[in-house]
């Protein structure tokens, strides 16, 4: 009896020793993970994810390469999405160092997810001494589907196929249109679930669309984390980041709906009139060489008979051409349009999802428009450099649409280049006269 104990003990110990040892370092439930910034992008990085068990959550996180421990760590902040049960956590790294890759994980404190990486921002100060330096980053138009399923599953093979292609894109913009329906937690994930891939490693900064809002985009701004340097009560619906010498000012033009106009009554205007001079002091205050406008609605679009664009054109249009915005990235039409330069300023409209313009008829392409497709889902690399900006605008494909740029000298060498011109006829007669004189006896 006793030998045949110890054989049936024998066998446990072999099936015991058979069965791979479950690891915690990648057996946390979280996902859903996104990165973009709250603070400075050049010595901070915001972390946020999902985690159907409300428990504390951490980052743990240090240069890449060097351990991760309980020495490097921040306690995440919950919020209960709509209390609806779905978590969403938060953390914000500080004190980075920049133009650094980190590497992070993120947990219970007991259960961790696998190691990704992220890299801050070059140091903004220093940028423009550095010529040969450049940056790439990606727009994004509406990403809004047709069929739910089958069309956010290509847009997140779309986004990997663009990162594939791009390794170097340091953050993406979105214009806005992430959902179908605000309210429609089924939307939030299978959009969330097909960026994570991407934007885990990458920041992204989006702008709010109209159907991110339902008179107030309160999903949008409970799940996501972004900068709270916009006007009194409407931060991270207008907020702004600086990144390398490119200033970027991101506004909800939702704000200008008849909807949110009627629910705020006569706030609305003190309202509207604060955004106004937020707008103006913040292009005002920024030094950066580049500057770029996201917005959801295009002031000038295929079609422009809503009243929004007409809003946006009389109330914000001014102080993005006083503030020298260089390029303007919209959506909303499903389409992917280039307009000439208007103002001082190029207007691009993107559309990376599956709906196409009812706007476009063929035939009635505006007197402005530079560049058309009506076609194809699109995305745009745009690319930073000290003395010029330019934008490549690709199909699903990979295959190039549109290409635009745009060249800006320092004041500087211009205004030398311009008195050299001026004055060097003045200078050569004056040496000849003189030579002339030499020679008279």
């Amino acid at each position: 009896m006793r030998s045949a104990y110890k054989a049936v003990w024998g066998v446990l110990c072999l099936l015991f020793l058979a069965v791979p040892a479950v690891s915690s370092a990648e057996s946390y439930d979280g996902s859903q993970f996104l990165l973009s910034w709250s603070e400075s992008p050049s010595h901070s990085q915001t972390i946020t994810w999902h985690s159907p068990s409300r428990r504390e959550g951490y980052v743990q996180y240090n240069k890449s390469g060097d351990e991760l421990s309980g020495q490097h760590q921040v306690k995440a902040e919950i919020t209960d999405v709509g209390e609806t049960g779905y978590y969403r956590y938060e953390a914000v790294l500080k004190g980075l160092s920049h133009n650094t890759t980190y590497d992070y994980r993120v947990g219970n404190g007991a259960e961790w997810s696998q190691i990704r990486t992220f890299t801050t921002a070059p140091d903004p100060e220093t940028w423009e001494e550095k010529s040969e330096t450049s940056f790439d980053f990606l727009y994004l138009g509406d990403v809004q589907y047709r069929n739910r399923n089958r069309d956010y599953g290509e847009w997140g093979k779309l986004l990997q196929d663009i990162r594939e292609r791009n390794p170097g894109i340091a953050f993406a913009l979105i214009g806005g249109d992430m959902v179908n329906s605000s309210r429609k937690m089924k939307d939030w994930n299978l959009f969330l679930d097909n960026a994570s891939s991407v934007f885990s490693y990458i920041p992204m900064m989006p702008a709010i669309g109209n159907h991110e809002t339902s008179v107030k985009a309160d999903p949008y701004l409970q799940m996501l984390a972004l900068p709270e340097n916009g006007p009194q009560d409407l931060e991270e619906e207008f907020y702004s980041f600086d990144y390398g010498n490119c200033h970027i000012i991101v506004l909800n033009t939702c704000f200008l709906l008849d909807n949110r106009k009627a629910s705020m009554a006569e706030e609305w205007d003190e309202k509207l009139h604060e955004i106004r001079i937020w707008m103006e002091e913040d292009l005002r205050k920024s030094n950066a060489k580049w500057k770029l406008a996201v917005l959801h609605h295009p002031p000038y679009g295929i079609s422009n008979g809503d009243s929004v664009y007409e809003w946006i054109r009389q109330e914000w249009e001014p102080i993005l051409e006083k503030g020298e915005i260089d390029l303007a990235l919209c959506g909303h039409q499903h389409i992917y349009m280039r307009t000439k330069e208007i103002g001082g300023i190029t207007y691009v409209i993107g559309n990376s999802g599956k709906r196409r313009s009812t706007y476009y008829n063929g035939e009635n392409a505006p007197a402005y428009t530079k560049a058309l497709d009506a076609v194809n889902s699109n995305y745009q690399i745009i690319r930073v450099e000290k003395d010029r900006l330019s934008l490549l605008s690709y199909d699903e494909k990979g295959q190039i649409i549109d290409r635009w740029s745009k060249e800006k000298h320092e004041k500087g060498i211009l205004k030398g280049a311009i008195a050299g011109l001026i004055f060097a006829p003045v200078m050569i007669a004056g040496i000849a006269a003189a030579v002339r004189r030499k020679k008279r006896p």
